[in-house]
């Protein structure tokens, strides 16, 4: 495991501050991740699909003039690989962690012609930057091994665009290695990533943590609007640990690819944890 830094280890301690000040009791957090954990041991997914999300279900969706995109720090990053798409290489990455690989535009053209080539390259990396000049070139370049067909949707390893002529780019960088990001745009729940199947435990509880309280100071009305909390992976089903009032809706039951039924779900988080995993009434207030 590497040393954390000093934001790294100031987040921890935020993050184990919030634990025993949210509404949800640690043991619930703690004992979702965990099952979520154990079921992968024994359905390990491919290393390209191993993110765990956090699933907000909301009461009402943000109005129209508000900001839509959030990034939300974590005290462990969640990614050990980058790359950088450059016109002008070399640039200096030495005060980057990880060490990032560096691509030029004709590096692309000669190395990564075909599909196949451009869907290794995506599943080689965790996290793809892209100098804000050539940005808007790469789709053509990538296409849809990096890029959704749909304007809407944007795939986890779409290139983020960063200013490389900027002297703080390092900066910018760090932050985006450092955190997750919450897109409010469209619809009651919301997908973000706050782990790695590939994580310590404590590593995914103490992001968890971290991310719902993020995640409730960008929402209208806070807590009052969280209808639910889930966690779940893509390979898995959502292992709910916050409910408001413990009544059923139709939102309850969140899955990122499709609706497997409530009955499956029971099933299989009785099999994970030895009991059906309880959610949690809001605390009055």
């Amino acid at each position: 495991m590497k040393p954390l830094t000093t934001s790294q280890l100031d987040l921890v301690l935020v993050a184990k501050t919030l634990i025993a000040m949210s509404p949800l009791p640690p043991e619930t957090i703690d004992r979702a991740v965990g099952a979520l954990l154990k079921w992968h041991r024994r359905h390990p997914a491919p290393p390209s699909d191993n993110f765990i999300y956090l699933i907000l279900s909301l009461v009402t969706t943000p109005h129209n003039g508000r900001p839509l995109s959030f990034r939300l720090p974590l005290p462990h990053s969640l990614f050990s690989s980058i790359c950088i798409f450059t016109n002008n290489p070399p640039i200096q990455t030495q005060s980057l962690h990880p060490s990032p690989t560096i691509l030029s535009l004709a590096d692309l053209r000669s190395l990564y012609s075909s599909r196949e080539s451009l869907v290794d390259l995506s599943n080689s990396f965790d996290l793809f930057l892209a100098d804000r000049k050539i940005a808007a070139r790469l789709p053509s370049l990538l296409g849809d091994a990096f890029y959704s067909k749909k304007k809407k949707k944007r795939r986890s390893k779409e290139p983020l665009p960063v200013n490389l002529s900027s002297p703080v780019w390092a900066d910018k960088a760090r932050e985006i290695l450092g955190s997750t990001r919450l897109e409010m745009e469209g619809g009651h729940c919301k997908g973000v990533r706050v782990g790695r199947v590939s994580m310590e435990k404590k590593e995914v509880v103490e992001n968890v943590a971290a991310a719902i309280e993020a995640a409730v100071r960008c929402v209208p009305k806070k807590w009052h609007n969280i209808r639910s909390i889930h966690i779940k992976s893509n390979e898995s089903v959502a292992l709910p640990i916050y409910k408001e009032g413990g009544e059923e809706d139709e939102h309850d039951d969140v899955d990122l690819e499709e609706d497997k039924g409530s009955k499956k779900r029971k099933v299989l988080a009785e099999k994970l944890e030895g009991k059906e995993l309880k959610t949690v009434k809001r605390a009055k207030r």
